[in-house]
């Protein structure tokens, strides 16, 4: 067996295993997660459900069974009771239940984060409980600077508000068997797979003492040092220091790291410890750890349920549509969902599937030009191939191609049907013969992959986009009769989306040949907008000219128009013979007489062109610009894709998910030709997909991922580790799980995985006022802190602080919606489903009804953007105070549309300041931020001066004084990149720790068919010496400084302490000069 194929045999013993393991409740069970322990017993998630079950292994007892995850499990310290965190009321809430089993008691209230991706798991993870039970310790996610990172709380178990610990931030942790130290580590990273990360974000392990506020840093490591635990006198962690996860322990006091297991296959992952041991998962399975002895042994559970999730089920495959196309006669669409090809009429009939292929994915539909035939690509062997099928099912699928290794993108029929080309990720044009599949190589590109080709109506020419040296996309052609290509555009312009006229006369193409400028709201600068235009060639030198000047004359009738008809006598018509003249080409091109704009998506039939008209974000515009017209006219609005079919009379159009076959005119009627989609049911075996789908996302890793090489992977290895876990997958997110897990090999950053189709629990967000409530002695509750907002602005709203609302901080809330705040624990109970609705509030400024006022104020479902505003509010009063209000301050959210607007936003409101602070710390990435660092590396190149006023620079937005840049570790993606800029650029020192190092980046690659995804890293960060740079090592600080939690906790920020002295020292040295204007000259002529 080749090991770049996934066999059809490999694939289908990994079925039927799975249906073995559902079967036989005698087998071992795996991909159990999440365990604790506490004696003889061990709790653990499988399949999104809690179960318990003895340390000696053996059948398990399960305890929940929501539709939601249930996660989390801990044992109470006298082990009769489980904290676990679940989504029961459409949120995720904290909750105990008896060890037993029994009813589930809530513990919170306050709105979580909502749902996140795989690598951001979840909020509200419970970590362990105070050694007196009073108090279970959760990870909750309410920082200021990310939704992702959080804190520990204290829940009260027999109810109330949950309080705070004094550490600022933290991954897992767990206090000491006294309670009064916990054990942590201040960055959490432990949802992302990165394998053997060495970057700015790898975990060590940290102490804080809870009754002194002092902190200790434990390890000092590049590896990855997390999960700590403490058992007696030994904290017990897991490290890659020795290439796998593994179990360490050190003596709480401090001390040498000592190994104490030696897996290689699979990490050690969620280590969690009871009082006299700790379990963890490793290659699916539980084990524990007996530290009087020293043993590490293998618990051998068996799971028995009914497993709703594994269970065959119709599933509504229209909302996974990936390709669409039309018959000829526009009588048919012919549609790839869910893995599958389905036929649907116009308007009667019934849709059919073609393929029913539950082992393997069908995708790229296309249907042949004389309607007769669909084709596709299929993974039935193991491998992406191309085949043809009848069009009505009534005979086999037919394979074409016998050499796929690599993904291929969608095959395009020739007219005459004989054949097909298509392009592929080895960035290869290539072309098959219809009926012996044999393939020859057209061109191949070093710049980009070839996606974008295009059949002349003769079947003889095959027009296609290839980037050259310039970076623009050009046009070429390839000669079937002569098996060459030929460049006809220059490298000097970018055209895209060419395509031909089917009578033959023209080639059309899109090109942005124009630059229309685009003026700031905020500066004079600009940009080109705007540039696409719509342009046509004559295919012969002496071939018919567009828009040529008109003059009516008589001409006599030719002979030949004499004689009817000009059938071959068999009926059908043949298709012209074309000839293209390559020479001249570039001068017989000419813009349509549409205006220039933002177009995509070109099509033609014999009497005009379709066309997208959009922005670039989201659907656009279909439009039609006929031959003979003046300006194009709209077809349809809100189009995010269509297709135009083979004999030109009619469009399919797609409207989000749903689609509509309509005659191929101007201003149609949508709904008149919608489809009915309610025929695409599929009857879905989740085994069955779920082994599909790992095969294909271990495919789309090994064809998509920047290096070919798979960074020196055995990658055929790696796909067979881990596919034996595949038969104990029991949920969509199990399977998540184990492409995490397969995506973490890659040793990459950015290889994500996202949700397919799984469960959802209907989300029921809890209300907020924007600020901080407590409760009182009185058993009312006070508003403590409010939030700053600007209630001008949606997104910073603050309920409290709006005209109709003035509520003080210090008021007490009486009531909610007329409900007592005395009959709750947590006032947040009686907001529990209320968010973003109007409620009423009873109000006073004393515990007591007498004088109570009623307002009525709109939640919010989440405080992040305020707190996030409070957090930025507080660091700017910091710099100015330090500085005598000579320091600007500005942070960086991202690098995205946030981070830019607050860039834009901080240089226009500080850049008059002395020196700037520009605060990297926590910045999630986005863009790649050249144009961020062009603004700030912006110094003033001359000064303006105007009758009265002082002198005027250009640029008008630009800081010349002294700059320092704060970084951490969650300096992330475009946060790497930016202080590596800043560097570059010579604009002053990095302050903080190193960066997160994940410069390496995604820019798209085909989905699941169910909608999941995993994500390929497809470029890479090089210096500009050719040397790799930044991934997996991030930028480290000029000047080191670590943001010590008790610090933080006190208020202080030791990183921007530092850098507005080193600020202060650079304008001892450099005072800055303000420029003033000298007299105006009065001698004409100068001398």
């Amino acid at each position: 067996m080749a090991p770049s194929i996934l066999s059809r045999a490999l694939r289908a013993s990994l079925v039927l295993a799975g249906f073995a393991a559902a079967g036989q409740a005698s087998a071992e069970t795996k991909l159990l997660r999440f365990p604790d322990v506490h004696g003889e017993r061990v709790a653990f998630v499988y399949a999104g459900d809690i179960y318990i079950a003895s340390t000696q292994g053996g059948l398990a007892q399960r305890l929940t069974s929501h539709p939601g995850r249930e996660l989390y499990p801990k044992f109470s310290p006298d082990g009769t009771q489980i904290a676990f965190s679940a989504e029961y009321n459409g949120t995720r809430q904290v909750f105990v239940m008896p060890a037993a089993g029994g009813e589930p008691r809530q513990l919170t209230w306050y709105n979580d984060v909502g749902p996140m991706p795989p690598r951001g798991g979840t909020d509200n993870r419970v970590l362990d409980w105070t050694p007196d039970g009073q108090h279970v310790v959760v990870r909750m996610n309410r920082v200021p600077y990310d939704e992702r990172s959080g804190r520990p709380y204290l829940v009260p178990v027999a109810g109330g508000m949950e309080q705070p610990l004094a550490i600022p931030e933290s991954g897992g942790g767990m206090l000491s068997p006294d309670g009064t130290q916990f054990v942590y580590t201040p960055i959490d990273r432990d949802f992302r797979a990165w394998k053997r990360y060495r970057g700015g974000r790898a975990q060590e392990v940290w102490t804080y003492d809870l009754v002194n506020n002092t902190s200790r840093q434990l390890t000092n490591h590049p590896a990855t040092d997390h999960q700590p635990m403490w058992i007696g006198d030994t904290i017990y962690f897991v490290s890659d220091r020795n290439y796998t996860l593994n179990l360490y322990a050190m003596p709480a006091s401090g001390g040498e790291p000592q190994q104490l297991t030696r897996f290689t296959d699979f990490d050690i992952l969620w280590p969690s410890a009871g009082p006299d041991s700790l379990v963890f998962e490793n290659g699916g399975a539980l084990w524990q750890f007996l530290p009087a002895s020293g043993e590490t042994r293998q618990i051998p559970i068996t799971v028995r349920a009914d497993f709703p999730e594994t269970q065959p089920r119709f599933v509504d495959a229209s909302k996974n549509i990936e390709s669409f196309d039309l018959s000829h006669d526009g009588k048919r669409a012919l549609f790839g969902a869910r893995g599958e090809v389905f036929s649907v009429p116009a308007k009667h009939g019934e849709a059919r599937n073609l393929t029913r292929t539950p082992d393997a994915r069908e995708h790229s539909v296309s249907w042949s030009p004389d309607g007769r035939f669909v084709a596709y690509l299929s993974d039935a062997s193991g491998e992406y191939e191309l085949y043809v099928q009848a069009q009505d099912g009534s005979s086999p699928a037919r394979r074409v191609t016998t050499d796929g290794d690599i993904w291929r993108f969608a095959p395009s029929w020739s007219p005459d049907g004989r054949h097909f080309v298509y392009g592929d990720k080895r960035q290869r044009l290539r072309l098959v013969n219809a009926e012996t599949g044999a393939t020859a190589e057209i061109d191949s590109s070093v710049q980009e992959d070839i996606t974008q080709y295009s059949w002349a109506p003769d079947s003889r020419f095959v027009a296609y986009v290839k980037t050259g040296g310039s970076r623009n996309g050009s046009i070429w052609l390839y000669s079937l009769d002569s098996s060459s290509t030929q460049q006809l555009t220059p490298d000097e312009t970018s055209e895209f989306a060419p395509t031909f006229d089917p009578e033959g006369r023209y080639l059309y193409f899109l090109s942005n040949r124009d630059f229309n400028l685009g003026f700031s709201a905020y500066e004079f600068n600009y940009l080109y907008q705007n540039a696409t235009r719509i342009y046509a060639a004559t295919l012969a030198a002496d071939g018919p000219v567009l828009y040529a000047p008109k003059s009516d004359e008589v001409a006599p009738r030719s002979a030949a128009e004499a004689r009817s008809g000009n059938s071959n006598g068999s009926g059908k018509a043949e298709a012209k013979r074309l000839r293209i003249d390559v020479p001249g080409f570039n001068q017989r091109v000419l813009a349509l007489k549409a205006p220039a704009g933002n177009y995509q998506g070109l099509s033609a039939n014999a009497k005009g062109v379709f066309f997208v008209a959009g922005n670039g974000q989201g659907p656009g515009e279909l439009r039609y610009l006929g031959l003979e017209d003046e300006q194009p006219k709209s077809v349809a609005g809100q189009i995010s894709g269509y297709t135009l079919a083979a004999g030109g009379g009619h469009l399919l159009l797609r409207r989000g998910e749903r689609f509509a076959i309509v005659e191929a005119k101007p201003e149609v009627d949508f709904e008149a030709g919608a489809l009915k989609l309610d025929g695409l049911q599929l009857r879905v075996d989740p085994k069955r997909e779920w082994a599909q789908q790992y095969a294909d996302a271990w495919r789309i890793l090994r064809d998509w991922f920047y290096d070919p090489g798979m960074h020196g992977q055995d990658w055929a290895a790696i796909r067979d580790r881990y596919a034996t876990l595949l038969p104990h997958v029991a949920s969509r997110a199990d399977l998540d799980y184990l492409l995490t897990e397969l995506a973490g090999e890659t040793n990459a950053g950015h290889v994500y995985v996202e949700r397919g189709d799984e469960p959802q629990v209907p989300r029921r967000a809890g209300g907020l006022l924007g600020a901080d409530l407590r409760s009182h002695e009185s058993g009312y509750f006070q508003v403590g802190r409010i939030f700053a907002g600007e209630n001008w602005n949606p997104a910073l709203r603050s309920p409290l602080t709006e005209a109709h609302a003035n509520v003080r901080e210090g008021e007490f809330i009486l009531a909610i919606d007329n409900v007592s705040t005395r009959e709750v624990a947590n006032v947040y109970q009686l907001l529990e489903g209320k968010g973003d609705r109007t409620v009423s509030l009873r109000v006073n400024t004393r515990p007591e009804e007498a004088g109570a006022r009623s307002v009525r104020v709109q939640t919010l479902t989440s405080e992040q953007g305020l707190r996030y505003k409070d957090w930025v509010d507080a660091r700017r009063r910091l710099a100015a105070e330090l500085s005598g209000g000579r320091v600007g301050y500005i942070h960086l959210p991202n690098t995205a549309v946030d981070g830019n607007r607050e860039l834009h936003r901080g240089m226009l409101a500080y850049a008059h300041m002395d020196a700037l602070i520009i605060d990297d710390r926590y910045n999630g990435g986005g863009f790649i931020p050249d144009r961020m660092i062009e603004l700030l590396s912006r110094q003033p190149l001359n000064f303006w001066k105007r009758r009265g006023l002082e002198p005027n620079p250009t640029p008008l937005l630009h800081h010349a004084g002294p700059k320092v840049m704060l970084a951490n570790g969650l300096s992330s993606s475009g946060g790497d990149a930016l202080p590596y800029y800043f560097r570059k650029m010579g604009l002053g020192p990095i302050i903080g720790t190193r960066t997160w190092g994940g410069l390496i980046g995604i820019s798209g690659n085909p989905r699941l068919a169910d909608g999941g995804a995993i994500l390929a890293a497809t470029f890479r960060f090089m210096d500009t010496d050719g040397r790799w740079a930044v991934e997996d090592e991030g930028v480290a600080p000029d000047i080191e400084v670590i943001d010590r939690p008790e610090q933080i906790a006190a208020g202080r920020d030791p990183s921007l302490e530092r850098g507005v002295a080193e600020l202060l020292r650079a304008l001892e040295a450099n005072p800055p000069k303000r420029v003033e204007a000298p007299p105006a000259p009065t001698q004409f002529p100068r001398m």
